[in-house]
Formats: structure tokens, sequence, C-alpha cells
């Protein structure tokens, strides 16, 4: 159980930190930020990480591979009874992390930040990655930000410049439990991966959100949605494949030329041959090479093949219309789900959006995301999940991919497929490609039963079959052709 330090015993430790901090370049340069990043991290409550993970992970996110190692420059200095500690600290910690492509990816988020943001996103960063950890280690300590911030002017001057001066400097009772505390730390510091991608995008985005609870509530609805994953391959090619088939039930399909030849290819089956290319056959042959120009021109792929015309409303773009319905009755959770049904709602949503991106390319489908309204507490609520996914959703909305509506009236709800998500049974005057009834521990769809109990691997499964089925339906708008 982590214990409080003093302030007396925090000035101690501090320099006892430093000494051990892992990073090339002179500390008396790294100190003021990485003294910063410690602060902003006790003030946020985790009061127990020490300064040289901070100042050594601190770094590696904003050098990125130009990080350099302690050991290129003071190794020959080090002590021999330190050395083994310290070269193992740079191997098994910075090293593991310096290969970590999570890291690699949060330096370049860090690195595309703006200046005033960069300090507050490496905090965060460090907050995100060793604060829960490293929380529980017996060998952790804790220390006041107030304490800290009295102490950091006097601890930068009083720094040595190199290494060979730390003799006269530092306490060596304090060197050695500066020594001792991280070789306990090695059995708590995380050894997977340190980012998750609700993490890089928290970072990344940390300037833009409003305040904590929106961090949170967008960290609960990003986490849901990177665990259920993306569509699967095998899913994703029976949607293609089903939305190549010409549609039937468009009142404007007979308007389109479709089934005739329309262009000329090198590529194609044979019975789509240019018939003109048979008189390469023979052409050029003699009695000791049997190869004629109709060989060569196949074996170059120069031969021409007719290509058959396709109905432009093969191409046309998806409109998948998302209803939440009654918002404000969503905001509850249930024993056997793992977030507020709300939540889950809308991880479902974006795990849609994202799945339709992949599965027919930026250009080829739009969602409509609809909070549908009946009292002045589903405005509400509206309104504020609104802007929360506004966040996230902005370069969809900026590129037209997705559009974000409020409405009262069943009425107002867009054109296009739609999938009405909904605390309420089915109503017959509701026109839908799916109901969706959610709210309790399994929700209802298709004719049958989702248990929420089964997690994410649930809402995978939906989203499978909404897919399948929006595909099946294709409702597309199109204008009629006008006779000559």
């Amino acid at each position: 159980m982590a214990h409080d330090l003093s302030r007396d015993e925090i000035a101690s430790a501090l320099s006892a930190w430093c000494y051990l901090c892992a990073h090339a370049e002179p500390l008396r340069d790294t100190l003021p930020a990485s003294l910063g990043w410690l602060r902003a991290c006790w003030d946020a409550g985790d009061d127990h990480l020490p300064l040289p993970l901070v100042h050594d992970l601190g770094y590696l996110l904003l050098r990125g591979r130009d990080f350099r190692f302690a050991s290129a420059r003071d190794l020959e200095r080090w002590p021999d009874d330190e050395r083994a500690l310290r070269l193992a600290y740079e191997d098994r910690v910075l090293g593991r992390w310096a290969l970590d492509p999570t890291v690699l990816e949060a330096h370049v988020v860090i690195a595309g930040l703006g200046p005033a943001h960069r300090d507050l996103a490496v905090a965060h960063a460090l907050g995100l990655a060793l604060g829960a950890p490293l929380r529980a280690a017996e060998a952790a300590v804790r220390g006041n930000p107030a304490h800290l911030r009295a102490l950091a002017e006097g601890l930068i001057a009083r720094t040595p410049a190199r290494f060979e001066d730390w003799d006269a400097a530092l306490d060596p009772a304090w060197r050695r439990w500066g020594l001792d505390q991280l070789d306990a730390l090695f059995r708590e510091i995380p050894t997977g991966r340190l980012y998750r991608a609700e993490d890089l995008w928290e970072i990344a985005h940390l300037p833009e959100l409003p305040s904590e609870s929106a961090r949170l509530s967008l960290r609960e609805v990003h986490g849901i949605a990177g665990r259920v994953g993306p569509v699967p391959a095998s899913v994703a090619l029976s949607i293609r494949q089903t939305a190549r088939e010409v549609p039937i039930d468009q009142e404007d399909a007979d308007h389109y030329p479709a089934g005739g030849f329309d262009a000329i290819a090198t590529r194609g089956s044979f019975e789509n041959l240019v018939r003109s290319e048979v008189i390469y056959v023979g052409e050029g042959a003699t009695a000791a090479r049997g190869v004629d120009l109709f060989d060569v021109r196949f074996a170059e792929n120069e031969l021409l093949f007719y290509t058959r015309d396709e109905s432009p409303l093969l191409d046309a773009r998806r409109d998948l219309t998302l209803v939440i319905d009654r918002p404000a009755a969503q905001r509850y959770k249930l024993a056997e789900a793992e977030a507020q049904t709300l939540v889950l709602v809308e991880a479902l949503a974006l795990t849609l959006q994202a799945d339709l991106l992949r599965v027919f390319g930026p250009a080829g489908s739009r969602v409509r995301l609809v909070w549908r309204c009946d009292t002045d507490d589903d405005r509400a609520a509206a309104a504020e999940e609104r802007a929360l996914l506004a966040i996230p959703l902005a370069s969809e909305v900026a590129h037209r991919r997705v559009e974000l509506v409020t409405v009262d009236a069943w009425a107002d709800v867009p054109g296009g497929a739609r999938v009405v998500l909904s605390p309420l049974a089915p109503q017959a005057d509701v026109p839908g490609a799916a109901w969706v009834r959610v709210g309790d521990a399994s929700w209802l769809a298709f004719e049958r039963a989702w248990p929420l109990r089964e997690g994410t691997a649930t809402l995978r499964a939906l989203a499978d079959a909404i897919l399948v089925a929006v595909a099946r339906r294709r409702v597309v708008r199109s204008k009629r052709v006008k006779a000559a």
C-alpha cells in the first residue's frame, strides 16, 4: 500500500529519481517539462507515479525514434552495483516501449498537436499508460502536488550537470532507495501494448473535449465500439455480393440499360472476346516456333474483350438512417449489460457507420443518426448526445458521410433504409428496414433475441445482421428519366 511522503521526503525522493532518469538529454533542459507532467499527473489523482517513468516515457512520446538512452553517454560512469539494473530498465522497459507501435502512434498524434496542448496531451497519455497499473504497487509512494510546485525550481537549480557530480549531490541512502524502488516496480510495469485505440483517439482529441465527463462518456462509447471490432471479411464479401445484384423493386430501374456491352478492355472472359482478335490466330507462326501473334497478345494482356454494361443503380450510394428512439428512456443500465443502454446503442451506431465505410468505401454510403424525441427530457438528452458524438464524427459530418438530426415526429425522420433502436415494441405505422427493441436483458430484432450477457459479441452479430438486411433492401432514391 502506497504511503504519503512528507515535504522533506519528496525533496530527497525527487533527487533520487532524477539520478535514475534514462534519457540522454541534459537533465537541466528536460526537467522543467517533466516536472510539469508529473505535477499534472499528481493533480489528476495519479500521485503515485515516480519521476523516472514520467520523465522517460514522456520524452519517448515527444521524441519518438529520436529518443536516446543514457547508457550511450554514461555507461562507463555507472557504478558496478547499478549497471545491471540500469541496463535492465533501459532494455526491459524503455526498449520495449520504444518498439511498441502504439507508443509510436501516440508520438505521431502528440506531434500533430499545437504547442499549447502538447504538454497536456503528454501528461494525459502518461496517466492512461501508467496510472492504473502502478496504483496498487507495494513500492509506490504518494506525493503532494503542492509540495512539488514549491520544490521544482530549487530541484532544477541543484541538479548536477554531469553524472560524476551526483556523488556529492545525493544522499547514498536515498540513492539506494531509488534503485530499490525501480527494481520493485519492474513487476508492476505493463508488459503489453501501452495504448488502445480509444486511448489514441482520446489523446488526439483532448483539446476538443469540453469536460472530463464528456471525455469519460466518449471513452466508454469508443471502448465498446473498439471491442465490437470491424465487420468480418466473410460478412463484408457477402454484403458486397448482395449489393451487386440488380435491384428489381425500383420504379425507375427500367430506365437504366443493363445486360449488354458498353466498352472494351484488355481483361475479360473468352466468351466476351472481340471477334476481330481471331485474325491473329496463326499469324507470325513458323514451323520451328508454334507461337503466333494471338499467343503473344494473350501473354502480354493485349487481347481485347467486351465489358458488360451494369445499371448505375449498382453504384448508388447506400443511405442508412439509424433512429435512436426516446433517448432519455435509454439512459439506464441493466445488471446484464456492461454499460447504459444508450451507450451500447451509440457504440452500435458508430460500429455500423465504420462498417459501411469498410464495405462500400468513403463515397459509397451515408449514415443519418437521428434522435427521435417525445418529451423535454428526450430533447435534453438528444442535445447532449448529439453534441458529444459530433466530436468523433466531425470529419465524417464535414465530408457529408454522416448527418446528425433531432426530430419529434416520425414523419420528419429522413428516408433511406431505416433501423430503429427503441425501448418500445415495433409500431406498425413506422416504416423501417429493421426494428431493434432495446432496453431489456436481451434485445429483440429479426424475430430472435440478442442476449446482452454475451457482451460485445452480441453487438457484433447484431451489426452483421443489420448490414445484411440493409444490403438486401437497398432503398435508393433516384430521379425519373424524362422521355425525350
